[in-house]
């Protein structure tokens, strides 16, 4: 049985979680602050293929409390805003306790595999095409570029210390189903076209009209952390999870606008004005899982906006 921390109520995790009980495998997944459950996980939940546990992901005692109720053998944390305390090192703190909450249960349970979310943020800067061998810089724009190095370092030297295979998946644009934060421009233009409202385009990186960047639909995305969490051997630590292509942004309006073809939106002019994203490379991952996506942009948009015409908020 898998442990997908943040698997309940969290975009990446519940995806995940549904890949993984696609794969045959049964799961729990852990559920904090928030108690929304996605209809597709719904159903898993209904025919035991997945339990819920409350759970702190920076608290080992609410983690070994699971595995005092069930037997895990892998675990995959995906949750995200891990916070401790008080303060300004409350992020921080939160991702020292995540790690060593982590740490000390998967050694505890004898788990095949610990797989960690990363970011494909690791590459801001950089140009052309990245593999998992480019050099990183130590310098972060954001904490959380920072709190996710830290993560990878531990990760690697967590492996080699206890011959648990530790890895982290460096995720890029991902959009699709229960994607409540809306931060990426899909997921605010496929809301705003269905729901007939005109797109915000604040606060969205990489949302003007000449950009583009490599995006992944998050059933694929989903598909791939749980091919590689099942795999029997991998050959790295670190994983480029993306589709390997780059979507200008006025094609992603024009897949929306062949979903809903009333749909109107004036893209901010130019690039944003951000270091650039580079392609990320995804050989490692093809060639340990075989894995490649299944949906194209078109068959993404037309998917998602289902979705929401179904009558999902998010």
């Amino acid at each position: 049985m898998i442990l997908v921390i943040g698997g309940l109520n969290g975009f990446i995790g519940s995806n995940t979680s549904e890949a993984l009980v696609d794969l045959g495998q049964d799961c729990v997944v852990t559920r904090h602050e928030n108690a929304d459950v996605p209809s597709f996980l719904q159903k898993h939940i209904d025919h035991h293929h997945v339990s819920i546990e409350p759970a702190d992901s920076t608290s080992i005692t609410d983690l070994r409390k699971i595995g005092e109720k069930h037997s895990i053998d892998g675990i995959v944390n995906v949750a995200g805003g891990f916070a401790s305390g008080e303060g300004p090192l409350r992020g921080l703190r939160g991702y020292f306790h995540m790690l060593d909450a982590t740490f000390q249960v998967a050694q505890e349970w004898k788990v095949k595999r610990v797989t960690f979310s990363s970011t494909g943020g690791m590459y801001l800067g950089l140009s052309g095409t990245v593999d998992e061998e480019h050099p990183i810089g130590l310098q972060s724009m954001f904490p959380i570029l920072a709190y996710q190095k830290i993560v990878e370092v531990a990760a690697e030297q967590f492996g080699k210390k206890t011959g648990i295979s530790a890895i982290c998946v460096r995720l890029m644009g991902m959009f699709g189903p229960f994607d409540g934060a809306q931060l990426g421009l899909p997921a605010r233009l496929v809301h705003a076209a269905v729901s007939g409202s005109p797109p915000s385009f604040e606060d969205v990186f990489f949302g003007n009209a000449d950009d583009a960047v490599d995006l992944l639909y998050i059933k694929d995305m989903a598909r791939a952390i749980a091919l590689l969490q099942t795999a029997e051997k991998l050959q790295y630590n670190v994983y480029n999870v993306a589709s390997g292509k780059v979507t200008p942004n006025r094609e992603l309006v024009n897949a929306v606008k062949r979903v809903v073809p009333d749909f109107k939106a004036d893209l901010p002019p130019g690039r944003f004005p951000f270091p650039p994203l580079p392609l990320p490379d995804t050989k490692r991952l093809q060639a340990d899982t075989g894995f490649s996506p299944k949906f194209d942009t078109q068959s993404a948009i037309q998917h998602y906006a289902d979705w929401l015409k179904a009558g999902n908020p998010k």
